[in-house]
């Protein structure tokens, strides 16, 4: 890799492996309380949490490969935050007091098309 693709990498995808190790982290944390738990208050926390990822996913491909199409774009964003939020329920469910579920999963999903959609806004705007 020449000195500037590296650049350009690093540039777009090290905040993607920054924010994943951080989902990682805070999913490694065992026996949290949720507020409002009985009212499935998480699936929220789960999409809040997976926006960025998307946000970050989106720019990522969109930076790095600009010829993208929207839809490409957002696709491969759906796809990434689904096999990232599997592995992180996958990971959960050895953490002591937490759980994991198709829900959680649904949920990081959701985030994860979310986050993709607000970076094709943004995207638009700048052009």
């Amino acid at each position: 890799m020449e000195k500037l693709e590296l650049m350009k990498f690093t540039r777009f995808w090290f905040p993607v492996i920054l924010y994943s190790g951080i989902i990682f982290c805070v999913s490694s944390v065992p026996n949290v309380v949720i507020p409002l738990a009985e009212a499935q208050f998480d699936k929220v926390l789960h999409i809040l949490g997976y926006a960025p990822f998307g946000f970050l996913v989106a720019r990522g491909l969109g930076g790095t490969r600009p010829s993208i199409s929207s839809k490409n774009l957002w696709m491969l964003t759906a796809l990434a935050a689904f096999l990232y939020g599997i592995s992180d329920e996958y990971h959960q469910s050895f953490v002591t007091g937490r759980g994991s579920g198709v829900f959680d999963i649904i949920g990081d999903t959701i985030g994860g098309v979310l986050g993709g959609y607000i970076y094709l806004l943004r995207r638009r705007k700048i052009k």
